[in-house]
């Protein structure tokens, strides 16, 4: 079994979607982790543990994440891009050490996809289905709370019915379209408050550095956002390596699906 965080993040022409894939022998490993770098975050930060790490929020200078001397403080956006950075950083050294752990990205551009926001996710479970499939497992994905709708919609269709065209003209029999019912997805789409769940915090984080790379001018977060340049967080995605799923997309070099 693998378990997938679902994060999203949305700019002025992109709207991407991050799944952070976790086999679950490597949870518990993963889950230390994270752990040890949100106590490392307090001592060097004073950020309470359980505070959310929202990426946006972190870039912008927004929310009073810092609590020092009884009272809540604010991180300069510098502090945020740092903290954004070791999370990223954080995904990678597991995905090289530990293994079991994977980043499947979708990448849209708004204006040239009708109902982007439900293509995304379409796009998303289909890569997630072929992910595990191909490595004999099965799938359970997790969201943040908001849009169960649509997600739980869109899962019950796939599951039934789901036709997917040929990279070429036609399938070996004939057919433009196959289907490919996302049968490795299992147990239905499950939804927690990312306020207390640090994993997808963590999925919002890679989204949000992706949408970055993608439009880096202040406009993909545009109150108080100093710009992913003067930051460098338009850089941040290139962090992951190891734990990118390439074959989502053999057209794109981080295996990032486009269309």
């Amino acid at each position: 079994m693998r378990l997938y965080y679902i994060g999203e993040s949305e700019g002025s022409t992109c709207y991407v979607r991050t799944a952070l894939g976790v086999d679950v022998e490597a949870w518990n490993h993963l889950h230390a982790r994270v752990r040890d770098w949100r106590l490392a975050l307090k001592k060097r930060y004073e950020v309470p543990t359980d505070r959310e790490l929202r990426a946006c929020d972190l870039l912008a200078g927004r929310g009073r994440l810092a609590r020092i001397d009884g009272e809540d403080r604010r991180l300069t956006p510098e502090q945020g891009a740092e903290i954004l950075t070791q999370g990223l950083r954080l995904v990678e050294e597991a995905a090289r050490t530990i293994g079991g752990v994977e980043v499947v990205n979708v990448c849209l551009r708004k204006t040239e996809v009708m109902a982007y926001e439900r293509a995304s996710l379409d796009r998303l479970l289909n890569r997630i289905n072929a992910s595990v499939k191909a490595a004999d497992r099965h799938a359970f994905l997790i969201f943040d709370e908001g849009g169960e709708e649509m997600a739980a919609r869109l899962y019950d269709k796939l599951r039934s019915l789901n036709p997917i065209p040929s990279r070429y003209e036609k399938w070996e029999d004939g057919g433009r379209t196959r289907d490919i019912p996302i049968e490795n997805v299992i147990g239905g789409p499950a939804f927690r408050s990312s306020h207390s769940d640090h994993l997808l915090q963590l999925a919002d984080m890679i989204a949000h550095a992706l949408l970055k790379q993608e439009e880096p001018s202040p406009r993909a977060c545009p109150v108080l956002d100093t710009g992913a340049k003067h930051l460098g967080i338009h850089r941040a995605f290139g962090i992951l390596d190891r734990a990118l799923n390439r074959r989502a997309s053999g057209r794109d070099p981080q295996g990032v699906v486009r269309r």
